[in-house]
């Protein structure tokens, strides 16, 4: 990535950095504020490692598999007080650019929780190619910079028989993967084109688990059993109590 002259992706204009005032301390929950030129988000890759012909982030594994999960929009709402579960981003794009526009916001209160899932920013099938990259490009920061402030991440697979070994490329293999069928299960092309994702997923990069939110109706989960690789179905949201314990579903 090519940055402005003089400029540092991890750090603000001189004079506005955390600490640089006798009466600051510095605190872990506290991120120096992005430089007014880095509209790119440059800051959130502090330290990442890029891989393949995007220049995707390198995403670190998870061995774990949530016990309940709730919907960004409910975890930051000031009255929700159960962190015993995990945060997950399939919601509207509307909702997620709340994080993107000012993560930091966020983090003290995402810090409480057990984990989230990495972001899904919408790649509909349809999409021009160049919106699907910065959407996968965007998720894939997000997850990077979340784990590198101590937060544990699942991360969130999404592709097409036509980008999958690039926007996959900074993945971790035999790890615990979040997929979500949400919204893309009612209509007959997007459930052709969830099936090759997930088949696609499995077979590039062997995940040892799936987080599965949304339906598996019409077969849509079907590779994962003939592969025998595990995972646990969550409702989407308005489908079930979204802090119910989750259904097993495949078993290894």
């Amino acid at each position: 990535m090519v940055l402005p002259d003089n400029l540092d992706p991890s750090e603000p204009p001189e004079g506005n950095r955390v600490g640089s005032s006798q009466n600051d301390k510095k605190r872990d929950d506290v991120i120096p504020e992005r430089h007014a030129r880095d509209v790119f988000h440059a800051w959130m890759l502090k330290d990442a490692v890029y891989v393949g012909r995007l220049d995707m982030p390198l995403l670190q594994p998870s061995s774990s598999v949530p016990n309940k999960l709730v919907a960004f929009s409910d975890a930051m709402k000031p009255s929700w007080r159960d962190f015993d579960c995990w945060v997950h981003f399939f919601e509207d794009d509307a909702i997620i650019n709340r994080f993107w526009n000012n993560p930091t916001q966020y983090l003290k209160k995402l810090k409480k929780f057990r984990g989230v899932t990495g972001l899904d920013y919408s790649v509909g099938w349809n999409f021009p190619r160049a919106v699907k990259e910065y959407n996968h490009f965007r998720n894939s920061t997000c997850s990077h910079w979340l784990h590198q402030r101590g937060i544990e991440v699942i991360p969130q697979a999404r592709c097409e028989q036509d980008d999958f070994m690039d926007v996959l490329a900074g993945f971790p293999k035999r790890s615990t993967i979040a997929i979500g069928a949400r919204s893309m299960v009612r209509d007959v092309k997007d459930r052709v084109v969830l099936k090759e994702a997930v088949k696609l997923v499995v077979d590039f990069l062997e995940p040892s688990h799936i987080v599965w939110y949304g339906s598996t109706q019409y077969g849509v989960a079907d590779y994962l059993d003939e592969m025998g690789i595990p995972y646990t179905v969550y409702p989407g949201k308005g489908r079930g109590d979204l802090r119910s314990c989750p259904r097993d579903e495949g078993e290894a």
